[in-house]
């Protein structure tokens, strides 16, 4: 068990997040170039050419929706659950020769990540649902203020569950052999007493970046779309490193702390 005043050294987290992924990136780079190559070439002509672009109207067709998600959505998905498993592993198993690791492969470990993706949204979405009722029927008029510039705040609760699950999946990513409920139930352990760093670590400042690169690619600026569309992939191995370095403490926490 984890002793009550064991707390993530968030500063400590960010900085060694962006110095390990700086120290590690020739690994990341064997591990990685063909998901990230593929990923960067995906998501530009998703920008250019998808969903995106009909948004802002500078597409002259929209594909039907069954034809989006095989040419975009499922591609996307697929190269980011390997790029996930592949930034833990370089992270978390330093002495794994990556070099012999091929470009691209799916195993059982991935289809874990998968299944371990699907717990948490759904933990999320029943969450979400659950916490919107309980509101409601003690607050009438909280759809208008869901509505307004403040209604995010209402996905705190549920968002703070998914923080303290995430770290199921660095294990997932690591270990052939844990199965994905005791990831979870393992990360829920480990991240006692720091859900709100977890959530702000890995939940909220993942969400802020994401919205400032899509809020980028919006802005009538020559160039600027495609440099967000290339800047996803190399902030997601720091926010990854982010998530792993918090596992790896919490779990040499856990390891050194007696019962």
């Amino acid at each position: 068990m984890q002793s009550e005043t064991t707390q993530l050294p968030v500063a400590k987290v960010i900085a060694g997040a962006l110095i390990l992924a700086w120290d590690r990136r020739y690994a990341l780079l064997h591990a990685l170039w063909l998901p990230l190559l593929a990923g960067v070439v995906f998501t530009v002509s998703e920008t250019f050419w998808g969903p995106s672009s009909w948004e802002q109207g500078s597409a002259g067709q929209q594909t039907p929706g069954q034809g989006s998600f095989l040419l975009w959505t499922l591609p996307l998905f697929v190269l980011t659950v390997v790029f996930a498993v592949r930034s833990y592993r370089v992270y978390l198993l330093a002495d794994e020769p990556m070099q012999a690791v091929p470009p691209f492969s799916w195993s059982l470990r991935e289809t874990r990540f998968v299944f371990a993706m699907a717990g948490i949204a759904f933990l999320f979405a029943l969450a979400a649902v659950t916490f919107g009722s309980i509101v409601g029927a003690i607050w009438p008029g909280v759809s208008t203020f869901a509505n307004g510039r403040f209604g995010l705040v209402l996905i705190l609760p549920p968002a703070y569950l998914a923080g303290r699950l995430l770290l199921a999946f660095p294990a997932i990513a690591i270990d052939d052999s844990v199965d994905v409920m005791h990831a979870l139930g393992n990360s829920w352990a480990l991240s006692k007493h720091n859900g709100l760093r977890l959530l702000v670590l890995c939940v909220l400042a993942p969400g802020a970046i994401a919205w400032s690169l899509g809020a980028l690619s919006a802005l009538a600026i020559p160039g600027v779309a495609l440099l967000s569309a290339v800047a996803v992939w190399f902030v997601m191995p720091v926010e990854l490193a982010v998530v792993a370095l918090s596992y790896d403490t919490l779990k040499r926490e856990s390891v050194s702390t007696p019962d």
